[in-house]
């Protein structure tokens, strides 16, 4: 007979440790949360947190990072326009600890730490777009605004997703609109040389 078990399960996933840190967050505040405090919520020991997550910030971004770490294998790779990849990281995004986050950043008091992890994530994800637009061609300082440009874009889509409640609309539609305001990244230039990167709607 299998043995049964009472109260909360125990935690099996980073899902699950994510969703027990958002509830301590919105009840105390993410200052006042310890990991200690989410591994007890989500009943595992604290050394177990470690399996999943390097740190309190590291846990709302799990699922964003995941997404950034194929973006950037794929911009390297260069099977694909920069414009398909960073649309690809929407794909399947659902509402996660990090739009719970965004959406209620005050309530939790975490509004400062997002911004700050936000920033050390946007450069990464531009500094792969700016390398991938050198590689193409573009002169290294074009590439530069570029790869800003494109990062900040995602980032921004996330905000204004979450912000809206996220499950509202498709984060890829809320990305796609974004990456339009992007030169050489607007739906009607995807396969645009990388000199000729402007998108300028044509006068009528």
């Amino acid at each position: 007979m299998a043995a049964r078990h009472i109260g909360r399960p125990r935690a099996s996933s980073r899902e699950v440790l994510a969703e027990a840190a958002c509830e301590l967050f919105l009840e105390r505040g993410y200052e006042q949360t310890s990991i200690a405090d989410i591994a007890t919520r989500a009943g595992v020991s604290r050394s177990s947190f470690f399996n999943y997550f390097g740190s309190k910030a590291d846990l709302l971004w799990g699922g964003f990072d995941e997404r950034t770490d194929v973006a950037v294998a794929a911009l390297s790779l260069g099977e694909a326009s920069t414009r398909q990849i960073l649309s690809d990281m929407a794909a399947g995004f659902a509402p996660d600890s990090l739009a719970l986050a965004v959406a209620h950043a005050h309530t939790m008091g975490i509004g400062d730490e997002l911004w700050r992890e936000r920033a050390m994530r946007q450069a990464r994800l531009a500094r792969a777009v700016a390398e991938r637009a050198r590689r193409d061609g573009m002169a290294p300082l074009a590439a530069e605004v570029h790869g800003a440009a494109a990062a900040a874009a995602v980032l921004a889509a996330i905000w204004t997703w979450a912000d809206a409640g996220p499950g509202r609309t498709e984060l890829a539609v809320v990305i796609g609109e974004a990456l339009d305001g992007v030169p050489g990244l607007c739906a009607g230039a995807v396969n645009a040389p990388p000199r000729a990167i402007p998108c300028v709607a044509s006068a009528t």
